[in-house]
């Protein structure tokens, strides 16, 4: 989902908090959100917020039913 929005230009990734750190993309917990390792995408709450955001404004529509299978959305 992350790079569909990012490919159609709907979002931007934020500037990183750890520049420092930006480069370091094999770690466990890295989110490709906020380009740092700390977490994964799929427990990102920003990520999630800028999901919904998004859809409440009519910018994507959420396919909730099929999400257990995969992410699909509709920009």
């Amino acid at each position: 989902m992350l790079d569909d929005l990012l490919d159609k230009g709907v979002i931007e990734l934020p500037e990183p908090k750890c520049p420092e750190g930006a480069g370091k993309t094999t770690g466990p917990k890295y989110c490709r959100y906020h380009i740092i390792i700390s977490y994964l995408l799929e427990r990102c709450i920003t990520f999630k917020e800028c999901i919904m955001r998004l859809a409440r404004d009519g910018r994507i529509i959420l396919d909730l039913d099929e999400t257990a299978e995969a992410s699909h959305i509709t920009v």
